[in-house]
């Protein structure tokens, strides 16, 4: 048997490396690509521990300017510190409608970064389960490559198409686990800056 062609041992390699990542522990739902333990819904009161807000949950829309500062609070580009300094000025400038402005504001908050947070879930599991796809296909893929090369006369034109194909696989399925790693925190960070507002809010209230 001739020597198959050095993409074929290039791509066996880096598959190796690949099925490293594949064989991770198993988390709960198969198809949840993170590391960190999936909690699918935010509860309200894992973020809040002040009054009541779902009474206020349509009040801080129907405010223009707690909807504009809910708008500005949301943006995970304005950094936390400069997020509470304006809760604060804000209650210091709101009057005898403090509280219930406070509590519209923290309801918009919740509401819109819970439904953010949602949508990031959502598109980890729709990369899990293309990771998951992928994986079984690069299995495949492999255990066809490994046959190849145990037969007694390989198809080298064939061998090399395989391990091309393998090898833009793993490298698809190596760029997604790297952009994962980012990805996967996000909803930490968006839970995180919840409870760092409601906290600020809180005291705002007191």
């Amino acid at each position: 048997m001739k020597p198959l062609p050095t993409m074929l041992m290039v791509a066996t390699c880096a598959l190796g490396m690949t099925m490293v990542a594949l064989g991770a522990p198993p988390v709960r739902d198969p198809d949840w690509p993170c590391e960190q333990i999936k909690v699918s819904e935010l509860s309200l009161g894992a973020v809040w521990a002040g009054p009541p807000v779902e009474p206020y949950a349509d009040a801080w829309a129907q405010d223009k300017q707690v909807a504009d500062l809910m708008g500005r609070l949301a943006q995970r580009r304005m950094p936390v510190e400069q997020a509470q300094a304006e809760i604060t000025a804000f209650a210091q400038q709101a009057g005898e409608g403090r509280q219930a402005k406070l509590l519209a504001l923290f309801a918009g908050l919740y509401a819109t970064l819970d439904r953010e947070r949602g949508s990031v879930m959502a598109g980890l599991d729709r990369i899990g389960r293309a990771q998951k796809d992928l994986a079984q296909s690069i299995r495949a893929d492999m255990e066809r490559l490994r046959t190849l090369q145990s037969a007694g006369e390989s198809d080298e034109k064939q061998a090399g198409e395989l391990a091309g194909r393998l090898g833009w696989e793993t490298r698809i399925f190596e760029d997604r686990r790297q952009s994962l790693i980012t990805a996967c925190a996000v909803p930490s960070i968006i839970e995180q800056r919840l409870f760092a507002l409601g906290r600020t809010v809180q005291r705002a209230l007191e």
